[in-house]
């Protein structure tokens, strides 16, 4: 309590949330508004907001966690989980194409992936027609920065914070002749502690765990672009991408027990973990343009592949002789193969009519491999409960079309993405009675129709009025439909569902703009209607233990209210707001919760920039979430401060960042479970007051 009213006049303090917006070029135009930085870069766009990651000191010496955090609307939880307008389940793209590694991984990445290998983060609550409709909130991208023969050809950094945090990295630009080379490598490695804490009371009493966990992540990204101007209307782009996140780390389990009031230990689990998360991307485009710059053809192939390999060694330790009395192990392998094909064609049409056409495949093969064996006699036996396979295979097919219209102060776009999907889940697995492995396929398709409707109004040369329609889609993981039950964790035994179904979503917005040279406000209303909202279930709280699942959990529904503005008085500030506040419903009686849940939920943001001479900027920027609904219950509230100082040097050539991450240390989160067969409580944090100096050289 004490920490949240230290921080809320910490935000107030900093006007709530800016990020160094500066004049709008005077000629506005519908769903395309660009803010222009003048001192501070910072977040472009009117529709589809775009942050610059070099540009916001407090994020750029941080993870991708650390950069989105800073969108508004947008949250990171202590383990990279995104949260976008109240939803975890918004859409992850890498320069607008869906990889396997911003999948279930993703928090993962997130906390890892050195915020400056990409130089853009992007957000939207209404993706254009020519992106996937996956993601129920909107579509968060990451893109590389845009490099010109102008920029510099080479530039290096080099960073260190404490707990043995060390980063390098290094950007070539090259432009010789028809070819633009663009080549990025980063090494990234850090020494992180994780706390985790959980009570669990059910009809076979009290049970604590505690795990504290120390890890040494290792991370290299790289990747190369090469792109040829083939004629004057003709460019052709190679990319390619690594990415490996290797890391070992060890955590010892206290697992208790409450008699008659009071702890008691039952063991000490040792755990030693290996993990390795390697991804690899290949990816050819194509863009031409014909005769008016309107008129125009883009196709896109990629291949990514993500691979993640996890091994585990568990010793149990009786605590009152300190003896090992069980040894176990237990191995994990993940391939995924996506595959994403993608051709659109834009044809201006006589009277300011806009056409727009084309074709999105998206392939997913993945298969996953879990065994496990202990110690019995003396001798390892294969554990048949762990012994966990599956292949899941999905085929999503769309056509899709939009025809947009301009009059002089309107704008009106109908579209539509008609899509044909099909999937696969086969599964082998053993139990303890039976030796052979079990098959289970299941397969279905079907085919859906994703309208679209948008309606803008130019109300001055400042103001802008939209509306907009859009339905979007979440799909089950591999995983969520795998039907084996998995007991590697007994803390959370857990079971798959092969009869989920998609949760489709349907979202309104109305917005207004209103932007000038040193002022920008923009409200908005929004409204999301979930059909078979996908969310954790509680099968059963037995003398057996609880067991997890996903269920479509009936009738969910978000009502919501999104301010955005900025402020610049003078040249060398600016100030300005962000924060979203929503009432989330959940109507899970159709499974047998007793009754409709809601809840008000809302974040608020502060971020002030400042010039303090002109070689040196300050930015102070901090979050508060208040507490999420879940079906079982709640996450409480949670929040971040944080501070960046950049000094530049021999004509800004070299730039010297010093960054302070969760200073009041508020990320701590809490998950508060309580049914009539269940009641949680979960305390996880890691080391998330991080402390950064980074050197940037440009030659």
């Amino acid at each position: 309590m004490k920490r949240t009213l230290l921080l809320l006049p910490a935000i107030a303090s900093l006007s709530l949330f800016a990020f160094s917006q500066t004049p709008v070029d005077k000629t506005v135009s519908l769903q395309s508004i660009e803010i222009q930085g003048k001192r501070f870069g910072g977040l472009t766009g009117g529709e589809v907001k775009r942050l610059r990651v070099d540009s916001n000191l407090s994020g750029l010496t941080g993870t991708a966690a650390d950069v989105f955090r800073l969108l508004p609307s947008v949250v990171t939880d202590i383990e990279g989980g995104i949260v976008f307008r109240g939803s975890c389940n918004p859409g992850l793209l890498i320069n607008g194409v869906p990889y396997g590694l911003m999948e279930e991984y993703s928090g993962d990445m997130l906390i890892q992936l050195p915020a400056l290998f990409f130089g853009r983060v992007s957000m939207t609550a209404t993706p254009s027609v020519e992106l996937i409709p996956d993601g129920d909130a909107g579509i968060l991208n990451l893109s590389p920065a845009v490099y010109t023969a102008g920029d510099s050809p080479l530039t290096l950094t080099l960073g260190a914070g404490f707990q043995e945090r060390y980063n390098a990295g290094a950007i070539l630009n090259l432009h010789p002749g028809k070819f633009h080379i663009v080549g990025k490598y980063n090494y990234r490695r850090e020494f992180r502690k994780r706390t985790f804490s959980k009570s669990t009371t059910n009809k076979a009493g009290t049970t604590v765990m505690n795990n504290n966990a120390s890890a040494r992540p290792d991370v290299h990204l790289a990747d190369l672009s090469i792109g040829y101007d083939l004629t004057a209307n003709d460019l052709l782009t190679v990319y390619g991408l690594y990415s490996l996140m290797d890391y070992s780390r060890y955590g010892k389990i206290h697992n208790s027990k409450l008699v008659d009031g009071n702890l008691q230990p039952v063991m000490f689990r040792h755990r030693y973990n290996d993990q390795r998360q390697e991804a690899y991307a290949a990816e050819a485009r194509w863009d031409h343009t014909f005769d008016t710059p309107q008129d125009r053809l883009s196709v896109v192939f990629n291949y990514n592949n993500f691979g993640y390999d996890e091994d585990n060694e568990y010793k149990n330790e009786k605590p009152e002789t300190g003896k090992i009395i069980a040894e176990d192990n237990y191995y994990v392998n993940q391939n995924k193969n996506n595959y994403y094909l993608s051709a659109v064609y834009g044809k201006l049409l006589a009277d300011d009519w806009r056409l727009r056409v084309g074709y999105i495949g998206c392939f997913k093969d993945e298969s996953y491999h879990a065994f496990g064996n202990k110690l019995a006699a003396g001798e390892w036996q294969s554990d048949l409960q762990k012994g966990n396979e599956y292949n899941f295979n999905r085929r999503t097919n769309l056509l899709l079309a939009a025809l947009e219209k301009r009059w002089s102060s309107f704008y009106a776009e109908v579209g539509v993405q008609g899509e044909l999907n099909w999937q696969k889940i086969d599964t082998r697995y053993q139990t303890d009675d039976v030796l052979e492995k079990i098959p289970t396929v299941k397969s279905t398709s079907r085919f859906h129709l994703f309208p679209r409707l948008k309606f803008g109004y130019q109300t001055d040369k400042v103001g802008e009025l939209a509306f907009s329609y859009v339905q979007r889609v979440i799909r089950p993981y591999g995983s969520y439909l795998n039907v084996f039950t998995d007991r590697s964790d007994a803390t959370h035994i857990w079971r798959g569902n092969p009869d989920l179904k998609d949760e489709m979503i349907h979202s309104i917005e109305l917005s207004y703009s209103y932007a000038t040279s040193v002022f920008r406000l923009s409200p908005s209303f929004y409204y999301r209607n979930k059909r078979n909202r996908i969310m954790d279930k509680v099968e059963n709280a037995g003398a057996s233990g609880t067991i997890w699942t996903k269920e479509n959990i009936g009738h969910s529904q978000t009502f919501g209210f999104e301010l955005f503005g900025t402020w610049q008085p003078v040249r060398i500030l600016s100030i300005g707001l962000s924060g979203d506040i929503y009432r989330d419903e959940i109507d899970g009686r159709t499974i047998g919760y007793d009754e409709k849940k809601s809840m008000v939920c809302g974040d608020i943001k502060g971020s002030v920039n400042i010039s303090i001479t002109p070689t040196t900027e300050l930015q102070l920027d901090g979050f508060y979430i208040s507490d999420q609904l879940t079906p079982q219950g709640k996450i409480e509230h949670r929040s971040s401060v944080n501070a960046g100082i950049s000094q530049y040097f021999m004509n800004r050539k070299l730039r010297a960042n010093l960054s302070i991450n969760n200073i009041l240390g508020g990320l701590e989160e809490t998950t508060i479970v309580d049914t009539k067969d269940l009641q949680m409580t979960q305390t996880r944090n890691r080391d998330a007051q991080v402390t950064w100096v980074t050197l940037t050289y440009n030659l």
